[in-house]
């Protein structure tokens, strides 16, 4: 049986537009029915699913009365980006009322039991924390690796947005580069991002893996072009993509072509003016470190008392000094 929402901690919905998720979305359904504080709705958005995720979502449904599915409507091939959005958004509209914070979720995760007591406890204590997430491990069909999107930005496969930063960014923008350009819109309203490294989701599809990689890299490419990144910072960044990232080259050139296609066509870019100019700024300032062979990206703000990891047993007291080990208290002598 599923635990109340917890009384003390900010509520909050769950959103999850799924798509041919039926050999995993029950692994997630079971971490979030196991959650200590657990969501007042979750919402299952299936998107054109050709698989049993239907009939496994309403098999949830029926388990539990907080659990409601809904169908998108949409047909055709699995498409990253606006679809994902437009499929988040219907299941938003079905909310009575927002509650003090929204998850979009995908359905192919584990989340710890902890995990949304963590990041309500995270927008209970940092008023100005606007989007909350924790880091990404992903499975390559032999290890658990990091993924690297999740060292600096909170991963799209599990974002959670305070109700108040969501509107002033208003909303997710329905095209690809919609979980970056929320983000510079966030922090360009002064919000906060919090990236909770101690805290970990497990995923169990790399991002677009189902999907052909030679539309992904193009796509890829077109959403760098909708936030408008700037031209020398996409060179730099098809070049790394070219050399680190398979298919070796080809890659790269596909999301070079998506971005050029974009200026040369005219196709629209983001219109929230003040995330753009912070992107931009802070693209300015990358190119600047990486020839001083420095490359940092923005500071990421702390969380007092050591972060959820240590507010449960009393924060971390971090007043104290260091003491070296008394080995070496012994060898520096008393007057050290």
């Amino acid at each position: 049986m599923t635990p109340p929402p917890r009384r003390d901690l900010p509520t909050y919905a769950v959103i999850s537009p799924v798509r041919d998720e039926a050999e995993h979305l029950p692994r997630t359904a079971q971490s979030i029915v196991a959650q200590a504080h657990p969501p007042v709705r979750w919402v299952i958005v299936d998107d054109g699913s050709t698989d049993d995720t239907a009939a496994v979502a309403s098999r949830l449904a029926e388990a539990h009365d907080w659990i409601t599915v809904l169908a998108s409507g949409a047909e055709g091939e699995r498409a990253r980006g606006g679809r994902i959005v437009r499929a988040f958004n219907s299941g938003l509209e079905t909310l009575e009322s927002i509650p003090d914070f929204v998850v979009k979720l995908d359905g192919d995760l584990f989340l710890p039991a902890h995990y949304f007591q963590w990041v309500a406890e995270t927008f209970s204590r940092s008023p100005r924390a606007g989007i909350v997430g924790g880091s990404t491990r992903v499975f390559d069909g032999d290890r658990w690796l990091s993924d690297a999107t999740s060292r600096h930005n909170v991963s799209g496969v599990a974002k959670a947005y305070r109700r108040e930063c969501l509107q002033e960014i208003g909303g997710l923008r329905a095209s690809m580069g919609w979980d970056g350009i929320d983000e510079y819109g966030a922090r360009a309203r002064g919000w906060q991002v919090h990236v909770l490294d101690e805290l970990t989701i497990l995923h169990y599809k790399p991002r677009g893996s189902k999907q052909q990689w030679v539309k992904a890299r193009w796509e890829e490419g077109a959403g760098a072009h909708y936030m408008r990144y700037r031209l020398d910072f996409m060179l730099v960044r098809v070049a790394y993509r070219m050399l680190r990232e398979p298919p070796p080259v080809l890659g790269g050139l596909l999301s070079l072509g998506g971005f050029l296609h974009g200026r040369v066509t005219g196709a629209p870019t983001v219109e929230d003016r003040p995330a753009a100019e912070l992107l931009r700024r802070e693209q300015a300032a990358r190119l600047r470190s990486m020839l001083r062979l420095r490359g940092p990206h923005a500071p990421t703000p702390r969380l007092s008392g050591g972060g959820p990891a240590f507010w449960a047993t009393g924060g971390l007291r971090a007043q104290e000094p260091a003491q070296p080990p008394a080995r070496a208290r012994r060898r520096a002598g008393p007057g050290a």
